[in-house]
């Protein structure tokens, strides 16, 4: 499943917020950005903000009972670094 992740600047909860859409469901959710809510070693918002432009696409990896696990395309990133973000 491949989905959309957009930056959110003016997110009134945090200014780092990457929000997930996938084609015909609109908006998932959020990239994680909480020490309580990132998945093991995979990359929170505030980690990957800098490291995409204004959008991103991503292909989901693994669906776990509390969250999804997606990698970042390789052709959405600025830079290279690691690429899987819950």
């Amino acid at each position: 499943m491949q989905v959309k992740l957009i930056k959110e600047p003016d997110n009134e909860f945090d200014k780092e917020a990457i929000k997930v859409e996938m084609e015909g469901l609109g908006q998932v959710g959020y990239v994680a950005n909480s020490v309580h809510t990132v998945r093991g070693e995979s990359m929170s918002a505030g980690r990957l903000y800098d490291k995409i432009g204004d959008t991103a696409e991503g292909t989901v990896l693994y669906v776990l009972p509390d969250g999804v696990l997606c990698v970042v395309e390789e052709n959405s990133l600025l830079v290279d670094a690691e690429k899987t973000v819950s």
